[in-house]
């Protein structure tokens, strides 16, 4: 990626660390998980699945540790999905983020049934082919606009020109990662309406395709 000053930021070349999907030398990374929908316009958050369960949260808890009994299960054994954050996520995202009405930079896994965009870059760890867009997510009056590719995902990459943040993640994740400075970080962790957790530049991304 570069920013609109022209400064280069590499993603880790190889392997699965926090910084081979988000580019490193931000001061803070959060992973935010993706709720589950349990019913048209209604989600649950993990932390409240593992609260039921009688488990402990964590950094990098994962969707088949947080639903080990039965009793735990989201309603109609919901789960979050992979490669597509819910749309109370982005907005969530877009008021914390305190985005404005500039435009925005995303990118989706060209992979994705009816991902028509042209542009197309590689992205590492597994140079998969992302279609690349643009666009608003404020309007003029303040509201909040979910970006959404051809394929009808929200996109997974966002970042603005300057890249003082970037959010990120492979395409079979059920979270996002967030590269952001102390102060967004203490905001994002801060939400009541995101599940999010401190991690390190240096961990370990743990798959989610299963």
């Amino acid at each position: 990626m570069t920013s609109k000053e022209g400064k280069q930021h590499v993603f880790s070349a190889s392997g699965q660390r926090v910084t081979a999907f988000v580019p490193p030398g931000y001061e803070r990374y959060v992973r935010v998980l993706n709720p589950i929908e349990i019913a048209p316009g209604l989600v649950v958050m993990w932390s409240e699945v593992v609260n039921r369960g009688g488990r402990e949260a964590s950094p990098w808890m994962q969707w088949d540790e947080v639903t080990v009994s039965y009793e735990a299960m989201p309603a109609n054994n919901s789960q979050p999905d992979m490669g597509n954050p819910h749309p109370s996520l982005a907005k969530s995202l877009i008021r914390v983020l305190e985005l404005d009405s500039s435009r925005y930079n995303f990118a989706t896994w060209e992979g994705y049934a009816a991902e028509d965009g042209k542009s197309v870059i590689d992205f590492s760890p597994a140079h998969r082919g992302m279609v690349l867009y643009s666009g608003k997510v404020v309007d003029e009056k303040g509201t909040a606009i979910v970006p959404i590719t051809d394929s009808g995902r929200v996109p997974m990459y966002w970042w603005p020109d300057d890249l003082h943040w970037c959010i990120g993640q492979d395409i079979y994740a059920r979270s996002l990662i967030i590269g952001c400075d102390i102060a967004t970080a203490g905001r994002i962790l801060a939400d009541p309406e995101l599940d999010a957790y401190l991690i390190r530049e240096t961990d370990t991304v743990l798959l989610e395709d299963f």
